[in-house]
């Protein structure tokens, strides 16, 4: 082509410019010429190429440059699409033209291809084209599709349908056409032995509007009449080094309490509660991963396509009695139907470090002093003398005169690093999706390690028209370990139980690389402590596991007819874990090379034991689903199914003491203590379930929900159980009183009710009563180790679920075309009937109580999500989003032992929240003894200057159980989220705030306070209380003074918080470098997880997002984790 003959023609005007465009195109590198983030909707029906243009213009911040007399901007086409990329737009609108496009920032070129590459598809043409096809295509209601795209696959040759939906087009006698319209599946027909072709389209609606998971099935957003949040797996999450997939849902959607209470590598699955703690038992919400019931546990996070959470009753009562506490449906990943493949692989490496630490005096000297002080105060005489304190004040051989700061010794900086290699695709008949994973995570206390091996294959296959089958096969093996763990203290117990003791004159290590021990040594040669370095049992044995898991998941799909589809799948899962223990001498030494051990070491002596659990579980369940039109305006879904479910359970545990020599680590090594154990346990379930929608006009929308289930857990006549949800919405958006308002691009307002149940207990047969027969039942009968055999529970024959109604009303709204959403939901949620294990007498021989129905706790609260969104992304221009949700809940017991239950400090009481700390109210510290006396006249002990003083509620001179009251709740009543993202030429800046409110925290432990045994002393005790010191809340130091030592207001903290969960920053490679190379998209980020924490200033501890319902000092703590990593698609 002559373009110099060709731009004589153009105007002045337009030739400068097209010069200037073309100088910059050759002399700079492009940014990203594809904007896959740019959305746009079109609804145009044979309008002008030139017409669909402006109106991209419009919509878009691009605008196009084209010379009309090159570009054929006068053809008529047809274009339906909603929230479609420009560029997917582009693509069809010119598949058959001679023209291509190039994105420079805003401006997009429009240009003829070159003549050559014309010439070459013409002769190929030629050489190929054998026969005329002629055809015709229409949607399902028989319309002509104007403009539809025909190509024959494999080369350029192709043509569009005219107004009639009509084509003609010569290809080659075994050719296969590609039909494709925006908005519409794409099909590909082959032509063998065909001339004339009748192609019908469907309308793809997941383009169109966007789905949600619901039980057994998908819905669209906008007809949803129950409470459901959603949550897509993009970029931002997938980069995140995220070892547990439960971890993913912080601060992210409204509802759900996410707290990850603990770092240790393989156990570190985050605590989940939807819309509050709803019973005394067990409230994790069901988790079903592609319709089977599962854990987080068993799952790769980087496997999953989204996650909806089902909070209400009629959302959730298809689900029945294990849906009381919520539902988190889990969907992985699969490939797309004529989806080229793609080749993924995602890396990171990281650092993980100790965040929060409790603030503990490392001064050997200052400690001595204080302690000194605490026994003066009590009235005994000073423990460590003089010599000893100047000794180490002046000291500078850390081996002899250590100023240890345990938490910087035990905690170390710990690697890091995940792997992932994702193969997806598919064809018109097979799609695919493969994965391998690998997870190393070392944790920051020395021999604690987990290794997370995974593999999935999802696959699905379209046999026929009306057959469809599809397999999930997924497999991980995590190998753990840790030191050994012992029957008293449990998994690092003995290393936190001996750091919370560890003073700072107790050295680590010797000069000679073994382990260290107490330095505080008088001139008799007495050591003035025991021994508790850490770092000793850290490093006692082993314990080691293994466990593996591997589900089949295999489904049949039949279509009878065009609204009538049948479906049933059956999956079956084992979960196989082997616990290996065994445990070691190992001492520590002094400088002068005494040898010690750290208290209680070993209590058991040398022991092997291994555990072996096995869990097998089927499920299988069947669904007819019916979805019809009636007359335009009415629309009608139904679903009906039952499903069947059996859960094994084995365990086999075996133990022997006293091997004949260290490093014999198999149980057949030991010589004595021999024990042996195993069981059998067997759950089953059979359940009737169905749901019915129905919208008018698609405005007025309802659904009602049934299920019945029966449960082996509870006896005949009460194993049936029958949970309904009821629900209903109305899309006030599509009224024409609100259209004419134009200020509303979404409006529907929500009402829901429902029931469901619970049964999610320990026991499998609680209503039984079995005969035990184990180890600690044996006795000795004449010299002779015999088995014994007894009753050792008591039962209630007539428990039946638990019952949990809930009542829900919300709506849902969007501005600027939904740039701006907005949704807000109100509940109340009642559970009746808690199964409630209840103390019995002692007298009764030592038997574990019945449970029973006696209990009934109440949630009420609201939700608020606010999100926006800018869609203008391109790379070279400034996007961002930002979303805020926000939760409320109140929680209160309403029945339980009719208000009588005993006094504790973490309180079950009618009127109270769940787990409410009772105990005395600390209102200062008395100044002098007469006070004291004066205000506590009648008691016995009287106190004295310096120590607590409690609020005397009945004024009766004496503290008693009258002067209880509660000092705050422990569930929070405010959780909340901020996330958001900034976007600019390729750099993506990503951050997640979280956070709760209205919390209290228990933090009495041996950190914070005084304690003989321990002596570890809180910086806190610095402004303890003196003569000298009045203008304090803290008490005079005492060791186990008890007293001051009572569960009381002076121990419980705030514990609201804000968290920079995250911060992830994101470059991604300009794609015209990439094409050089052989690669779609390679992006570089940085990431930091759990970066800062605001919390109250006399808060104590580790990081605040933990348990609630306990000290909070005997936990693995959340580390810390700086991450880089890269993303390469091929």
């Amino acid at each position: 082509m002559n373009y110099l003959s060709i731009t004589q023609k153009i105007p002045l005007a337009m030739r400068v410019t097209l010069i200037l465009l073309c100088l910059i195109a050759f002399q700079l590198q492009a940014e990203d010429v594809y904007s896959q983030k740019t959305k746009i909707s079109l609804d145009m029906k044979n309008a002008s190429v030139e017409k669909v243009l402006q109106t991209i213009e419009e919509e878009s911040d691009y605008f196009f440059l084209y010379n009309n007399k090159l570009v054929n901007v006068d053809r008529k086409v047809s274009v339906r699409v909603k929230n479609a990329a420009i560029s997917d737009i582009l693509d069809k609108l010119f598949a058959s033209q001679n023209v291509e496009y190039q994105v420079e920032g805003n401006q997009i070129i429009l240009s003829p291809k070159e003549k050559a590459k014309e010439i070459v598809s013409l002769v190929e043409g030629v050489q190929q084209q054998q026969k005329t096809i002629t055809g015709k295509v229409t949607d399902s209601n028989g319309e002509p599709i104007i403009g539809a795209n025909i190509i024959e696959v494999g080369t350029t040759n192709g043509t569009v349908t005219d107004i009639d939906g009509n084509f003609t087009l010569n290809v080659s006698d075994d050719a296969v056409l590609r039909i494709s319209f925006i908005g519409y599946i794409e099909q590909n027909v082959n032509t063998a032995g065909k001339n004339t072709l009748q192609v019908v389209l469907q309308e793809d609606t997941k383009t169109l509007e966007e789905v949600v998971v619901v039980g057994y099935g998908t819905q669209k957003k906008v007809n949803l009449t129950g409470s459901v949040s959603t949550i897509q797996f993009d970029e931002e999450l997938e980069n995140r080094p995220i070892t547990n997939a439960s971890q993913a849902l912080s601060g992210k959607t409204t509802g759900v309490w996410v707290s990850q209470n603990s770092g240790k590598p393989g156990s570190d699955e985050a605590q989940l509660r939807v819309r509050g703690w709803g019973t005394l038992n067990n409230s994790n919400p069901l988790v079903i991963i592609d319709g089977v019931e599962g854990n987080f546990n068993q799952i790769n996070p980087s496997d999953i396509e989204n996650i909806s959470v089902l909070k209400d009753a009629a959302s959730a009562a298809i689900y029945g009695s294990k849906a009381a506490n919520g539902v988190i449906l889990v969907t992985t990943k699969t490939g797309r139907k004529d989806e080229k493949m793609q080749v993924s692989l995602s890396s990171y490496v990281g650092v993980q470090s100790l965040g929060r630490r409790y603030d503990v005096i490392t001064n050997s000297a200052e400690q001595m002093r204080l302690t000194n002080q605490a026994l003066i105060n009590e009235g005994s005489s000073p423990y460590y003398p003089d010599y000893l304190i100047s000794a180490f004040e002046n000291g500078k051989d850390p081996y002899k005169y250590p100023n240890t700061d345990w938490f910087d010794v035990l905690f170390q900086d710990a690697f890091i690093q995940e792997h992932n290699l994702s193969i997806r695709g598919g064809s018109s008949q097979i799609s695919s999706f493969l994965s391998f994973n690998y997870l190393n995570q070392n944790g920051m206390v020395p021999h604690t390690n987990a290794e997370r091996f995974g593999i999935r294959a999802n696959i699905d296959s379209n046999v026929n028209k009306w057959l469809k089958v599809g397999v999930r096969l997924n497999y991980n093996r995590k190998l753990t370990q840790e030191p050994y763990a012992d029957v008293t203290y449990g998994s690092l117990g003995r290393v936190f139980e001996m750091l919370s003791g560890a003073t700072p004159y107790i050295a680590p290590y010797t000069r000679d690389g073994k382990f260290g021990s107490v330095q505080a040594i008088d001139n008799e040669g007495n050591l003035l402590y025991d021994n508790r370095n850490p770092l000793i049992d850290a490093a006692n044995g082993e314990t080691k596991g293994q466990i593996d898991f591997l589900t089949v998941n295999a489904s049949v799909e039949i279509n009878f007819f065009k609204d009538l589809l049948w479906k049933t799948t059956l999956a079956t899962s084992g979960n196989w874990a082997v616990i290996d223990r065994f445990n070691e001498t190992i001492f520590g030494y002094t400088d002068d090379g005494r040898e010690t051990m750290t208290k209680n070491y070993n209590r058991e002596g040398l022991e092997i034991s291994r555990n072996e659990n096995t869990v097998i579980g089927n499920t299988l369940f069947s669904t007819l689903n019916y979805n019809h039109q009636f007359a335009e305006n009415h629309d009608l879904g139904i679903i009906a199914g039952l499903q069947l479910e059996n859960e094994n359970i084995k365990n086999v545990y075996a133990r022997r003491a006293n091997p004949p020599k260290e490093g014999l680590t198999q149980v057949d090594a030991g010589t004595d203590g021999f024990q042996a154990e195993g069981n059998m346990q067997r759950l089953r379930m059979f359940s009737y379930f169905g749901r019915a929608n129905y919208a008018f006009q698609n405005k007025y929308l309802f659904e009602a929900n049934l299920r019945a289930d029966a449960s082996s857990r509870f006896k005949k006549g009460n194993r049936w159980g029958i949970f309904p949800g009821f629900s209903a919405g109305w899309r006030l958006g599509e009224e024409n009183f609100i259209k004419n308002l134009d200020l509303f691009s979404n409006l529907k307002l929500r009402v829901s009710w429902g029931e469901l149940g619970n049964q999610n207990i320990g026991w499998y047969w609680p209503y039984l009563a079995a005969i035990n027969q184990n180890n600690n039942l044996s006795y000795s009968y004449g010299g002779t180790f015999s088995p014994g055999a007894a009753v050792t529970s008591l039962v209630d024959e007539n428990i039946t679920w638990e019952t949990t109604s809930t009542f829900d009303i919300g709506f849902d709204l969007g501005f600027v075309n939904n740039k701006i959403n907005m949704e807000a939901d109100y509940f109340r949620k009642k559970t009746s009937d808690i199964l409630v294990q209840l103390p019995i007498p002692a007298l009764m021989g030592g038997v574990d109580s019945p449970w029973e129905n006696v209990g009934e706790m109440v949630n009420t609260g609201f939700e608020f999500v606010l999100n926006y969104t800018n869609l203008k992304q391109m790379r070279n221009q400034f996007g961002y989003n930002i979303g805020l949700n926000l939760t409320y809940i109140d929680n209160e017991v309403t029945k339980f032992q009719g208000g009588k239950s005993p006094d504790q400090l973490y309180l079950i009481r009618e009127g109270y929240s769940y787990n409410a700390l009772y105990g005395y109210k600390a209102i200062g510290v008395y100044q002098t003894d007469e006070e004291a006396k004066e205000h506590m006249f009648d008691n016995s002990p009287t106190p004295k200057a310096g120590n607590l003083k409690y609020e005397d509620v009945n004024n009766d001179g004496k503290l008693g159980y009258e002067d209880k009251q509660g000092l705050g709740n422990t569930i929070p009543k405010f959780s909340y989220g901020l996330s958001g993202a900034f976007h600019y030429k390729g750099f993506d800046l990503s951050y997640l705030f979280q956070g709760v409110a209205g919390v209290n925290l228990y933090v009495q432990n041996n950190f914070t306070n005084l304690n003989w045994e321990n002596r570890m002393t809180s910086t806190r005790w610095r402004d303890a209380w003196s003569p000298d010191n009045r203008d304090t809340n803290i008490p005079s130091m005492k060791f186990n003074n008890t007293w001051d030592n009572y569960q009381s207001s002076f121990w419980v903290r705030n514990g609201s918080f804000l968290k920079l969960k995250n911060l992830q920053l994101t470059y991604t490679l300009p794609e015209q470098l990439l094409t050089r190379i052989g690669l779609q998209k390679v992006s570089v980020y940085a990431n930091a997880q759990n970066v800062f924490t605001i919390a109250d200033k006399d808060y104590e501890g580790y990081d605040p997002e933990r348990n609630t319902f306990g000290s909070g000092n005997m936990v693995y703590p959340t580390p810390r984790i700086i991450s880089f990593g890269v993303n390469l698609n091929f």
